[in-house]
């Protein structure tokens, strides 16, 4: 049932997707008892959804775009589910817009492998991150995906290493530039988080332990079955694929790194792992299996609410 209707592109889909998405948004307000219909509150909760929204279809058009996923609307049911069921996102606005321009970025760095307008494209995504990095210092190591993509387009250009440093450099003078007019001080870096941390004492609510075994199992799952169909896939997806696969890891260095540990750190690996969720549903033979994964992740995040 859910793999029919959800293995479909059409506005209907999108809507639905959308409905659920704020209802889990509201379901986290209704049940950490942050409801009021004061005029500020309903502004911030509109600005927010605005923005989950956008990140929302801003993966699916990312997916159009490159041909990660085929023509349906998996992916950004398992990317809305896996908001819900980490809703500390929901209180970090920092981590989501990071994550929001990193999304920007790595749109430009999965283009890469079409040869045209490289210049343009690498430095788009070294600007994309840098801004990321003002919202979220440890974004830094999404530069690597990045580098990884140039060094496939090395051979016929070294000047392409140093287009990154250009992005780096154009964000932060224009950032101290700003900091110079309105606080007349330079020294903005230093307010920049960058500690590391290594207390995973949070993760011992029910709650967290139950989220991160789904995306444990989701992750496995779906790294064995691209495993299992990568002599089969495409050149030139391939690329797209390994680029995704260090996006991927990228995020989990992050979350291991990350200083404060609440669950929002996960939302690193949301895109790269709905895309590969969904090429699973995509690939798998077993009807039983992707219903039974999909019932699953459309339930679990409220469900886990009453534990």
């Amino acid at each position: 049932m859910l793999t029919s209707f959800f293995g479909k592109s059409k506005p209907f889909n999108f809507i639905l997707v959308s409905v659920y998405l704020i209802a889990g948004y509201f379901f986290y307000l209704f049940f950490k008892g942050n409801m009021n219909f004061s005029i500020p509150f309903l502004i911030q909760i509109s600005l927010s959804l605005l923005t989950y929204l956008f990140f929302v279809f801003l993966l699916n058009f990312i997916n159009k775009k490159n041909k990660l996923t085929k023509n349906n609307t998996y992916s950004i049911l398992f990317f809305s589910a896996f908001f819900i069921l980490f809703p500390s996102v929901f209180e970090e606005s920092n981590v989501v817009l990071s994550n929001v321009f990193l999304l920007l970025a790595l749109r430009r760095i999965l283009s890469l492998p079409s040869e045209v307008n490289t210049e343009k494209k690498i430095l788009d995504a070294s600007l994309w991150i840098s801004v990321a990095v003002l919202f979220n210092f440890w974004s830094i190591l999404f530069f690597a995906v990045l580098f990884f993509a140039v060094f496939e387009r090395i051979s016929k250009n070294y000047k392409y290493i140093l287009i990154p440093f250009v992005g780096v450099f154009s964000v932060f003078t224009l950032t101290t530039v700003y900091y110079l007019l309105v606080n007349d001080s330079f020294l903005w870096f230093l307010d920049l988080q960058t500690s590391i941390g290594f207390d995973f004492s949070e993760y011992k609510s029910p709650h967290l332990i139950m989220s991160i075994l789904f995306i444990t199992v989701v992750f496995l799952v779906s790294i064995i079955q691209k495993r299992l169909y990568k002599t089969t896939i495409p050149l030139k997806e391939k690329s797209k694929n390994r680029l995704l696969f260090y996006t991927l890891l990228i995020g989990i260095i992050l979350i291991l790194i990350s200083p404060f540990k609440n669950g929002s750190e996960f939302v690193f690996l949301f895109a790269p792992l709905s895309v590969f969720t969904a090429n699973y549903i995509e690939t798998t033979k077993k009807r039983w299996v992707s219903e039974t994964i999909l019932w699953v992740t459309v339930i679990l995040p409220f469900l886990i609410y009453f534990l």
